[in-house]
């Protein structure tokens, strides 16, 4: 019986295990958010955050290394020599300062403005998660507002399925008010299944440039109240400022200078190099015990050292070939950048303007059903207006709900845009 027993044991444990086997290790949970907490979840977790990071890390680096080689270099080395008179111990402390070295302090230069140009790269990181986040989370937003509509819509065509249907089987609705009704019940299906798919994908998007783990169910429950007021008086002055203060057009004006320095470094190769140096040289058939014994048996010399890079003249012609080509292919660069800025500009603030049009009409738009509904309702009251004229009356204006907080939505998109194109990595 106690074999038995554990067989039927071993037996059921085995089955709990495989269905086990298939449930997922972790359920999901929901996490609702305001557009704020959601753009500081993502300056913390998402990887272009920690990418934004590790570039103004490289900033410092940059400089650090840009005044490492001006600084005095120590080099110091210790042998140990076997010879048929016996063992023998030597080694050396050379110190070198640089006084003129042309590519060392363009080096320099170049760190410099390598600080400002890795500075300027974390900062347009930061503005683009940012603008990235708020567009997902408002595109998230948008979708959920069409989901309540699309619910709202099938409750109410369900309803009037069945008030048709009732009608049709009393003899007070034709066949054709009977498929009617069904013919809106079925469209009323598909359209609730186009918005859940849309708002699974809007979730998954700010998920993934937010950082959020993919377990969660995130839910946007930000109000929007107004349009996004942006102050466009004048839209040229609004693109020099973008040109002045735009990350991309700053770091591409970074590379033209650097690759300036470059150039001009190449030029200064036919200069001699100059540095200084002193060497301390320790040669003994013993081992330092003390740093007596190493001060006693070291000899020092001090010397001045001149290098003539023009000597190797092929080197200097392609160093400068090379150093011209890269000017070219900056100055083209910054060009570019300078282009492509002006049209997403231009197009950003004429994409802000018309979703402000946008809004403004869909609010009208919006009074206008609001009005429709409550005089439908009166005439219902009354006995003029059938219940399913009602509840098609009532969709339309669930219906200019979603379109109106769809296109406030959209100035908040568009607002974004521009904030992007001017650099903006606050969460203002």
């Amino acid at each position: 019986m106690a074999i038995l027993s554990l067989t039927i044991l071993f037996f059921n444990l085995t089955l709990t295990l495989m269905r086990n086997r298939d449930v997922p290790p972790y359920q999901s949970d929901t996490l609702a958010l305001s557009l704020s907490q959601a753009l500081k979840l993502a300056l913390k977790k998402s990887p272009v955050a920690l990418e934004a990071s590790a570039s103004q890390l490289q900033s410092g680096v940059s400089l650090g290394q840009g005044f490492s080689n001006i600084l005095p270099t120590p080099v110091a080395n210790l042998n140990s020599t076997r010879t048929e008179l016996g063992t023998v111990w030597s080694g050396g402390i050379t110190i070198t300062q640089i006084v003129l070295e042309p590519s060392v302090y363009a080096g320099l230069v170049s760190a410099i403005v390598n600080c400002g140009y890795h500075s300027l790269d974390a900062r347009e990181k930061t503005a683009r998660l940012i603008y990235d986040v708020t567009t997902d989370y408002l595109n998230l937003l948008k979708a959920q507002l069409l989901l309540n509509a699309a619910q709202k819509a099938l409750t109410q065509a369900e309803e009037n399925k069945k008030l048709t249907g009732e009608r049709f089987r009393l003899g007070q609705a034709t066949r054709l008010d009977l498929l009617r009704s069904e013919a809106f019940f079925s469209q009323a299906q598909l359209n609730l299944l186009s918005a859940e798919k849309a708002v699974v994908s809007a979730r998954a998007n700010l998920c993934a440039s937010a950082g959020i783990e993919p377990d969660k169910t995130v839910w946007a429950n930000e109000e929007l109240t107004e349009p996004a007021e942006i102050a466009i008086a004048d839209p040229d002055s609004l693109l020099r400022l973008m040109e002045e203060s735009n990350p991309s057009v700053r770091m591409a004006k970074k590379l033209r200078t650097v690759a300036g320095i470059n150039l001009a470094a190449s030029f200064s190769r036919v200069l001699p190099g100059i540095s200084l140096y002193r060497s301390y040289e320790y040669s003994d058939t013993a081992i330092p015990r003390s740093y007596r014994h190493w001060q006693e048996r070291i000899n020092r010399t001090d010397g001045i050292r001149l290098t003539f890079p023009i000597v190797d003249i092929k080197s200097l012609l392609l160093d400068i070939g090379d150093a011209l080509t890269g000017s070219r292919r900056a100055r083209a660069a910054l060009a570019r950048a300078r282009l492509q800025l002006y049209a997403a500009a231009q197009t950003a603030i004429l994409n802000y303007q018309e979703a402000k049009q946008r809004c403004e009409q869909a609010g009208h738009n919006l009074q206008l059903n609001r009005e429709l509904f409550d005089l439908a309702a009166t005439q219902h009251r009354l006995g003029a207006l059938s219940l399913a004229d009602l509840l098609e009356v009532e969709v339309g204006l669930v219906q200019a709900e979603a379109s109106y907080l769809s296109a406030l939505c959209d100035t908040y998109i568009q607002a974004a845009q521009i904030g992007y194109l001017l650099g903006k990595s606050g969460l203002k």
